[in-house]
């Protein structure tokens, strides 16, 4: 199956499942580079920006933080804008920006898919071990790489 038909594919589940399950879309692949992920998610969007300098913020950034915006992509049945951040060219975070009225509907999917969330506060719904959250200043759903797990764990523990 090509790469064209398998992305069509996911993004009709994306959008059909939309109300019982929150998942990554495949074509954000954690681990990949910028330039890997720009290539792919191309077909998928209206456009795509580049900002190759941003400051370091990840623990997982030594030497470089880059972030990718990606405008027009299909996620839980709506065109969105999504933040892709890349430390050391290696995506580690996914941010995908929603609308205030779906915040209860996303955290109810994911308490489906997962469980009870591992945080909860004014800022944040966060299911730590699975990797995701909805944040609701602005308005997100983020999915995060394993190798940001832990330290993120550390952070929302000493968040009270």
């Amino acid at each position: 199956m090509n790469f064209m038909m398998y992305g069509l594919i996911s993004m009709l589940l994306l959008i059909t499942c939309a109300d019982k399950q929150v998942a990554k879309p495949e074509v954000f692949r954690f681990g990949q580079s910028l330039a890997e992920i720009k290539e792919r998610v191309a077909a998928f969007s209206d456009s795509v920006t580049v900002r190759p300098e941003e400051e370091l913020q990840l623990p997982t950034a030594r030497k470089s933080q880059a972030q990718l915006d990606v405008y027009g992509f299909m996620f839980a049945g709506k065109k969105r804008h999504v933040e892709l951040i890349f430390a050391d060219d290696q995506l580690d975070v996914v941010w995908i920006l929603t609308d205030a009225e779906e915040e209860k509907r996303f955290i109810d999917a994911l308490k489906k898919q997962f469980g009870e969330p591992t945080h909860k506060n004014d800022m944040f719904t966060f299911f730590i071990d699975d990797g995701v959250a909805v944040r609701n200043q602005p308005h997100e759903v983020l999915f995060i790489s394993e190798r940001l797990k832990a330290p993120y764990k550390q952070w929302l523990n000493g968040q009270g």
